[in-house]
């Protein structure tokens, strides 16, 4: 991909996010601009009911996955407003920008792992590069902000997403437990992937098959450190029947015609018991566990939270409620700073039809550890 430069109104380059069966276009724009863009001789607004959005910093446009994907190229147009008064808006002349796009077609799938980013930006990346040009899925597995009581903490999401991929190829996002605290968390959906509001949802690109789950927060809802503002428990017993939706519709999901693999990614490691207070919902988790054992058959578990990278097999020492598959945990930002700066570390996949072959790395350019797991 190389260096790609991008207008200096842009925060950073766009970061294209797959949900469901379409894609969703993410841009932070510095200053009040309306945009769309043109994808095979179509235009796709970032519109509220026909009204061109301007007043937001972060631009979504909605996109069907198989337009895009033939495109193989998109389009960013802007007009950046000077005065968007009642009559007679005034903005600049429209500015364009064009990007190539490449959608997952092959058969050995490279894929980034990262979570608990935490706001660290340039470690995840440096780590986060590790395919190069050759990335085909970036998966950012919660926690990337550090928290959601500054809008700006959200930048995080792009900024990651956008240094690894240049914008060139789909990501994947989860919700992790600290993204749902602070005042901005009940907005979360307008700065992140949602499908309908929710922060849940499954995907389809080229062959793999993915379930998004999110655990919410880490402890009960009564624990005074969320000060009652949460309903987490509600929460989990509606994503449960989302889940037996899924299954329900398994022929229009993973058992979807060119799917060969199946995935579920999920922040907080569901299978595992956390010691208290943290040992929350283990009769729910472990139905999840079963639902996903007996029907969707994933797999792999891709997990973060714990800030370590692992694998975990079946029947392991963190398999407490029944892994349906093995899991790989990734996500580990340093507490101590070495030659004068943090390191991260994050894991490189490459998904094959009946394997996994996977590399611990980290921001220094070092290997930590690899693996395999094969599949039934």
């Amino acid at each position: 991909m190389g260096t790609v430069f991008y207008p200096d109104i842009m925060d950073c380059l766009p970061s294209v996010f797959a949900v469901g069966n379409e894609y969703q276009i993410f841009i932070p724009f510095k200053k009040p601009a309306v945009v769309w863009a043109e994808i095979g001789g179509n235009a796709y607004y970032d519109d509220s009911n026909g009204i061109l959005r301007s007043n937001c910093h972060v631009h979504r446009i909605h996109v069907p996955m198989s337009v895009l994907d033939k495109a193989m190229q998109y389009t960013v147009i802007f007009r950046v407003m000077t005065d968007r008064k009642p009559y007679f808006p005034e903005s600049e002349d429209e500015r364009r920008f064009t990007l190539a796009f490449r959608p997952v077609r092959k058969e050995a799938i490279n894929i980034y792992l990262l979570s608990d980013a935490h706001n660290l930006e340039k470690e995840p990346v440096a780590a986060g590069r590790y395919f190069d040009d050759n990335i085909d899925l970036l998966v950012l597995n919660g926690d990337i902000p550090n928290h959601s009581g500054d809008v700006q903490n959200f930048n995080s999401v792009y900024r990651i997403a956008a240094g690894i991929t240049k914008g060139e190829c789909p990501v994947v996002f989860s919700r992790g437990n600290h993204d749902t605290r602070g005042i901005h968390a009940e907005e979360f959906g307008m700065y992140t992937p949602t499908q309908n509001g929710r922060t849940y949802y499954t995907f389809k690109v080229g062959s793999l098959w993915g379930m998004i789950l999110d655990c919410g927060e880490d402890k009960p809802d009564t624990h005074p450190e969320y000060g009652n503002t949460i309903c987490f428990h509600h929460f989990r017993l509606q994503e449960t029947q989302f889940i037996k939706d899924v299954i329900a519709n398994a022929d229009s999901e993973y058992n979807a015609v060119g799917v060969k693999n199946r995935v579920v990614i999920c922040h907080i490691p569901f299978t595992y018991v956390h010691k208290p207070p943290f040992d929350i919902e283990q009769e729910l988790y472990a139905e999840w566990a079963s639902l996903l054992k007996e029907h969707i058959k994933p797999q792999l578990l891709l997990f973060g939270h714990n800030h370590c990278c692992r694998v975990c097999p079946v029947g392991g020492e963190m398999d407490h409620l029944g892994q349906p598959c093995a899991a790989v945990i990734a996500g580990c930002p340093s507490k101590a700073v070495k030659w004068g700066r943090r390191t991260y570390s994050g894991a490189a996949l490459v998904l094959r039809e009946n394997c996994a072959e996977i590399v611990f790395n980290n921001s220094n350019g070092e290997i930590i550890a690899k693996h395999t797991i094969n599949f039934n």
